[in-house]
């Protein structure tokens, strides 16, 4: 027994200088602090041995085999967070560890999952073989139903490939951003424990999936000021108590995406920065003009003389920067003494996926996030041109001419009025550089649908009695008219279609015109030119496949206002058609 009781206190003297090696480590990356690691786990096998703890002992050899294979390596932080976890938990057991236990702690020390749900999302294979067979096994459904004028049943079949294909897509690149934050709620705990605090941890996230690539870097932003909120910005539960606050602090992160830019806010409860602190480090160090609000973010300024595993604020924070930086953002701070600080991060959103409302209204497709949805309702009573609902009064968004028979009642006070329901989808956002819209929803048909923006678009905006501005299409391909067509519609213009150029010389009452040069009778050029002779005011947008310099000089020589590629963007048309024509067509 006195034998167990000397390993006993050994075994937490070394598993406490482990986890202060591997704190140093994350802020040093000193290579030599993983041959200490592995002699401390080695040390402690063999202890264990000698007292009888084998399972402890076994369990040792899988933590030291983990460090020898990584000694001329370099350790990941998702590793050194798992290690730290099994670490904590190792200390001040007093008995040997079961074969469950064992197996517990080997899973955490295999399994990223534990620590970090994120990395689930992030680093999962791409399609599996049984999902390419369900693929397959659907797409020979459809062939035999074809093979046997089975046209009903084919089509189908086809409609439940296409959504099986959109699902696996999604999920291939898209994670939830809400599981994103989430996954920190085992992290914010560890280090509350490792820096003896107590942590409330607050989430505030919209319903909304975005691309894997900024769920990564999301995750290496909120991993640097989770860390410094918890060390260096919440008190100790005993200070807490003194200055009446509640002992737990409150640490919160808070997601959104506005203007195609996703925000990260991380406030927490505690002392706030110390301003005359970080001024009087800037001085020493030559930045005494720099804001102190700013100069916290300059690469290792920290605002402790003697740098430790849990440093001053500073640490990381040009990382931060930098991350949001080189995605088109930035970040900022805000601070008051003894209230706490929130850091707001901001970064352009690669693309987002979210769920959609689409709706016909006079041949208009338009679609609505579910986000902004709080009811649909049948005959609605209509009041001084706005809708009645529960006895409060909704502004109108109209895009048609036809009675109102249905209506979606929507956050802000707005009513969007609709004839037909197209469906409801979660699909791939692109942005929008038209604040009337959220963005353009991808993948649910051939062209892009417009998603508004409840806030932004014009309010009482029913165009009853109002002309639309009309579009000019000549364009000898069904396919290229038919995607413009429905875009240009989509965004509440009227369409005149043309398909060679002939044809088009005898339109008329057309305020814009979109003019593919490769046309079978006259040369789209010639097109161009007989417009601009009629009308200079009219904006013609040429659309071809020609790239060569000398063709878009050329276009551009006969009048055109832009040359647009067909490999571009299509959404690029409507951005020049509202620069063109103004944005009070809707």
């Amino acid at each position: 027994m006195e034998f167990l009781n000397i390993f006993l206190d050994e075994m937490n003297e070394n598993l406490n200088k482990a986890i202060d090696l591997l704190k140093e480590y994350l802020e040093t990356r000193n290579p030599l602090i993983i041959k200490k690691l592995h002699r401390i786990y080695h040390t402690l096998k063999g202890s264990a041995g000698l007292v009888g703890m084998h399972n402890f002992g076994k369990f040792m050899h899988e933590l030291e085999s983990a460090f020898k294979e990584k000694l001329n390596d370099v350790l990941d932080e998702k590793f050194v967070a798992r290690v730290i976890k099994i670490s904590n938990e190792l200390m001040n057991k007093r008995s040997d560890l079961t074969e469950k236990e064992i197996s517990y702690y080997k899973n955490i020390l295999l399994n990223e999952e534990l620590i970090e749900g994120t990395m689930a999302y992030l680093n999962q294979e791409n399609i599996s073989i049984e999902e390419m067979e369900k693929f397959y096994s659907i797409l020979l459904k459809a062939e035999n139903d074809i093979l046997n004028n089975r046209v009903n049943s084919a089509l189908k079949n086809i409609k439940n490939l296409r959504i099986q294909l959109q699902k696996t897509i999604e999920n291939e690149q898209f994670v939830l951003l809400k599981d994103i934050i989430k996954s920190f709620e085992n992290l914010i705990f560890q280090e509350a424990i490792f820096n003896n605090k107590k942590v409330n941890f607050i989430i505030d996230v919209e319903n909304i999936k975005i691309e894997k690539e900024d769920a990564n870097l999301i995750k290496n932003i909120l991993i640097h000021i989770v860390k410094n909120s918890i060390a260096h910005g919440i008190e100790d539960p005993e200070y807490r108590k003194k200055v009446g606050k509640d002992e737990k602090g409150n640490l919160k992160i808070k997601s959104y995406i506005k203007n195609n830019m996703i925000y990260l806010e991380v406030s927490d409860d505690g002392y706030g920065l110390n301003i005359e602190a970080i001024k009087n480090k800037a001085k020493q160090l030559g930045y005494d003009s720099v804001n102190p609000l700013d100069v916290i973010f300059y690469p290792g300024f920290s605002i402790k003389e003697k740098v430790d595993q849990s440093s001053g604020r500073g640490v990381g924070l040009d990382a931060v920067k930098a991350f949001a930086e080189f995605k088109g953002g930035d970040v900022k701070v805000e601070t008051e003494k003894g209230k706490g600080t929130k850091f707001i991060v901001k970064f352009k959103a690669k693309a987002t996926s979210k769920k959609v409302l689409v709706l016909n209204r006079d041949n208009n497709i338009f679609s609505i996030s579910s986000d902004d949805i709080i009811k649909l309702i049948n005959k609605p009573e209509v009041i001084d041109n706005k809708i009645n609902y529960n006895n409060q009064l909704f502004e109108i968004i109209d895009f048609g001419k036809n009675n109102i028979n249905f209506c979606v009642i929507c956050k802000n006070n707005v009513a969007v009025i609709y004839d037909e329901i197209k469906g409801y989808f979660e699909t791939r956002i692109v942005p929008s550089e038209d604040k009337r819209f959220l963005g353009f929803a991808k993948s649910i048909f051939t062209y892009p649908i417009p998603i508004i923006s409840i806030k932004n678009i014009p309010k009482n905006n029913n165009i009853k009695g109002r002309k639309k501005k009309r579009v000019l299409i000549l364009d000898d391909s069904i396919v290229s008219r038919y995607v413009i067509s429905k875009l240009i519609k989509s965004s509440g213009y009227d369409i005149i279609e043309s398909s060679c150029g002939k044809e088009a010389l005898d339109k008329k009452d057309y305020d814009a015109a979109i003019v593919d040069v490769e046309l079978p009778d006259i040369s789209g050029y010639e097109v161009v030119k007989f417009i601009k002779e009629k009308n200079p005011d009219i904006p013609v947008i040429i659309l071809s496949t020609k790239s060569d310099p000398e063709e878009i000089k050329k276009g551009l020589s006969y009048g055109a206002n832009a040359y647009v590629l067909k490999g571009d963007k299509i959404e690029k048309i409507i951005i020049l058609l509202k620069k063109f024509l103004g944005d009070d067509n809707n």
